[in-house]
């Protein structure tokens, strides 16, 4: 499998790695705006694994930010922030449809509700009519846009960090044989 191929098979290790990620996650509070607008949550991990997994991502959509999805991704992806990434390096956005479809597998997806004329939210499947707070995050909203950006690690115990190739955060070191 290429380094920058999309899905990594699951082994062990790798979802020991993401459980310890999964656990360090804390409240945080962020603002979209101001102050006033600001939420508290605790940011999601995404289970599944793109690439060599050893990098960093925040995923958010306009509808759900300032909360954000937490995706474990391939070192050698830009997110647009590598200017000494070298020409070829495979974009974020270019793995972003998997990497949503993912999301939305995990955490649900709002896609199976529309709008009527009147701007109210009903099932596409029943017609019913659905509540102010059906899509509170972690559920997916993306039906107006999405943004990424790259994240560093926390400290794990017992796993070791590396300097990034091309960008200012560390990556996972490399993982052979299932040893760390």
């Amino acid at each position: 499998m290429p380094p920058y191929s999309t899905k990594h098979g699951r082994d062990e290790h790798m979802d020991a790695i993401t459980q310890q990620l999964r656990a360090a996650q804390k409240p945080i509070t962020r603002c979209l705006w101001t102050e006033a607008d600001a939420i508290t949550f605790t940011p999601s991990v995404l289970e599944q694994t793109f690439g060599d997994g050893l990098a960093l991502f925040a995923v958010t959509t306009i509808n759900n930010r300032p909360a954000y999805w937490i995706v474990r991704g391939c070192s050698t992806w830009s997110a647009g922030d590598g200017y000494r990434a070298p020409d070829d390096a495979p974009e974020f956005g270019d793995m972003f449809d998997e990497v949503l479809t993912a999301l939305e597998d995990e955490f649900g997806s709002t896609s199976c509700y529309e709008r009527n004329r009147n701007g109210i939210w009903i099932d596409q499947e029943t017609k019913k009519f659905i509540p102010q707070d059906w899509a509170e995050y972690p559920t997916v909203n993306d039906e107006c846009g999405c943004s990424w950006w790259r994240l560093d690690w926390p400290d794990l115990e017992g796993v070791t960090f590396a300097p990034h190739p091309f960008a200012k955060y560390r990556i996972l070191a490399a993982i052979n044989n299932g040893g760390r």
